[in-house]
């Protein structure tokens, strides 16, 4: 790494950085374009003229091309024409079939999808006749409860009615002794 330090032609100071060794002369060649007559300082000591020079020169001469590549033969660029026309179409058709595999991916998905709302659809509707059948079924068993109750209902009057049959019509003791005491008691 080298110390550099820039001035004008007059002496005064712009700045000064430290430059690694592959940047130097990079750095020194954006100086010179900026500013011909600059004074660059590489670790204290001023950059010669016949180096300034020669630089400059480089940086104002125009850059020579490299020696030419000759062209392929014509029955080369056929060749290579063909095989970026098959690459292409190659890749024309992977780009197909990849389409048509998306497609087909996603049909099956859809179906799929359909399916599994129908198998729903259809559990609901068991659940639905399932759910009827058994509030019918508690139905069934309440009336049955109750057409018990009734029976046993009419059997205990039906009992009542037996023992008023046994006793026959008429007045018993027990009625008079009855009918006196509501009489004495004022009750109707």
């Amino acid at each position: 790494m080298r110390r550099v330090v820039i001035s004008t032609g007059s002496g005064q100071y712009i700045t000064e950085a430290d430059v690694e060794e592959q940047a130097l002369v990079g750095t020194v060649a954006s100086w010179l374009q900026v500013l011909p007559d600059a004074g660059i300082y590489f670790d204290g000591q001023l950059l010669s003229d016949e180096a300034r020079l020669a630089m400059l020169a480089a940086l104002t001469a125009p850059a020579t091309p490299g020696p030419a590549e000759p062209l392929p033969d014509p029955a080369h660029i056929k060749e290579y024409s063909e095989t970026l026309k098959q690459a292409f179409a190659d890749l024309r058709a992977s780009h197909v079939q990849s389409l048509r595999d998306l497609q087909d991916c996603a049909r099956r998905y859809s179906e799929m999808w359909l399916e599994r709302e129908r198998q729903f659809a259809d559990e609901a509707a068991r659940q639905r006749g399932l759910t009827s059948k058994s509030l019918a079924d508690v139905d069934l068993l309440d009336r049955s409860v109750k057409a018990a109750r009734l029976q046993e209902m009419f059997a205990v009057a039906g009992a009542n009615s037996a023992a008023k049959v046994q006793r026959g019509p008429g007045v018993s003791a027990m009625d008079l002794l009855g009918g006196l005491l509501r009489a004495v008691a004022g009750q109707k």
